[in-house]
């Protein structure tokens, strides 16, 4: 609705995903008729904006989804390996242009929406007038491993494999700190959500904005950071520089980037990002024209999930060798930590536990994955396993067997088993 009463083009250029033969296929259903060019008024043609021509620098080794806006995950083989993401490697989840932004003259807006009460403060004030943190948090995309999803029902939305997920030292400011000391009363029983709106505009000027319950931000447990570095250096462009919210345990869409302005307020944020996406819809729901979003629940924590890195689908293990070794990470949000990993190469019928390297955390503060590896016997009398893994959060939460109980047609929160074909010579 964002173009509602106006040409599409800029819309379209800002978002290029629209010229991709499958999304014309979609719009086919609402195709009225074709413009005539010979009754047409002949229009000057107008030079296009190029709103990504100053996109920063990216890693090759990036696996990239969409060059505009820039999508990616990281190297597979890298999850496996590194507790700690290295900033260049994090994933990227954007939804329009990376913004310019002068950190000198940067301003957070922080405002109570009930009451109108406004403060403004800047990047030496978070730094210096507070106590600051760092904490491992582990960010993934609600998206991650919706190609699988899609492999069993055509679902929408960017096709992640299963590493739109990484894991950084974050560095920055309590928000309950930051509130509290500017005189922002957190009992107001008016103030139930927080309403973070990022510098990233659509053509319209509209912004990209998300928002989570306000006890996430009051619980001592909660541990929402006003955040400016990550792995100790400032943000990277990619990743919200100057200033990204920072929501530990809940999915990726509410960390919001580019931090530019905070609301305290009675209703969850208005913002199509919130309203109508990034919302579960029932497996019953086969397309979006059929969904009511409305009714459905903003999703913040995520649930327990594992991915195998090592080896990777189509690899090959040598007979001789006897056995070889699976790796990769298990994640559960909320703070939970994640208790087992367990892994089969017969689909379930025996299961061999891995080993875990993680974190040591509070209790309640699991923000981070851990690392999984599983030293497995090679069949002599195959040519192919599947190697399989599942996960036991500190709640008792484990994984669906399989993707049906859990399909929806955005091919969100996939956290059914992951499997990988391996051939044996």
């Amino acid at each position: 609705m964002w173009g509602a009463g106006h040409s599409l083009e800029p819309f379209w250029e800002k978002f290029p995903i629209h010229y991709k033969h499958e999304v014309f296929e979609l719009l086919e259903e609402y195709r009225i008729g074709n413009l005539k060019i010979d009754k047409t008024k002949k229009k000057p043609v107008e030079e296009k904006v190029d709103f990504y021509r100053e996109e920063p620098k990216r890693s090759s080794r990036l696996k990239v989804l969409s060059q505009k806006p820039f999508n990616a995950e990281s190297p597979k083989e890298l999850s496996a390996e590194n507790l700690i993401t290295p900033s260049e490697l994090h994933f990227v989840r954007n939804h329009m242009p990376v913004p310019k932004i002068d950190p000198k003259s940067f301003k957070l807006s922080i405002m109570n929406d009930n009451n109108g009460k406004n403060i403004e403060l800047s990047l030496e004030d978070l730094e210096t007038k507070f106590e600051s943190i760092t904490i491992p948090v582990t960010i993934q995309c609600s998206g991650n491993k919706r190609k699988y999803m899609n492999e069993q029902n055509p679902v929408q939305g960017l096709q992640w494999d299963a590493n739109a997920i990484s894991t950084a030292l974050w560095t920055g400011v309590r928000l309950r700190d930051v509130l509290i000391h500017c005189g922002f009363d957190l009992n107001d029983p008016r103030i139930r959500h927080v309403i973070f709106e990022g510098l990233d505009k659509d053509p319209s000027g509209s912004v990209y904005a998300a928002s989570i319950p306000i006890e996430k931000v009051k619980d001592d447990n909660g541990e929402v950071l006003l955040a400016y570095k990550m792995n100790n250096q400032p943000i990277p462009l990619d990743n919200g520089y100057p200033l990204r919210a920072l929501v530990p345990g809940i999915i990726g869409a509410r960390s919001v980037k580019w931090l530019g302005k905070i609301i305290l307020s009675e209703e969850e944020s208005q913002s199509f990002w919130q309203l109508n996406d990034y919302k579960v819809l029932p497996p019953s729901v086969k397309n979006l024209k059929e969904a009511d979003f409305k009714k459905l629940r903003a999703i913040q924590e995520s649930p327990i999930t594992s991915a195998i890195c090592q080896p990777a689908e189509g690899n090959v293990v040598k007979r001789e060798n006897g056995k070889f070794t699976a790796k990769g990470y298990a994640f559960s949000g909320g703070g939970n930590d994640v208790l087992n990993v367990l892994v089969s190469i017969d689909n379930g019928k025996n299961w061999k536990q891995a080993a875990l390297h993680k974190f040591d955390s509070p209790l309640y503060k699991s923000w981070a994955w851990v690392l999984w590896e599983c030293e497995l016997d090679i069949p002599q009398d195959q040519d192919q396993i599947e190697v399989v893994c599942t996960a036991t959060d500190s709640n008792q939460n484990t994984q669906p067997e399989s993707i049906s109980s859990i399909w929806n047609a955005r091919g969100l929160l996939n956290n059914a088993w992951h499997k990988v074909k391996v051939k044996i010579e």
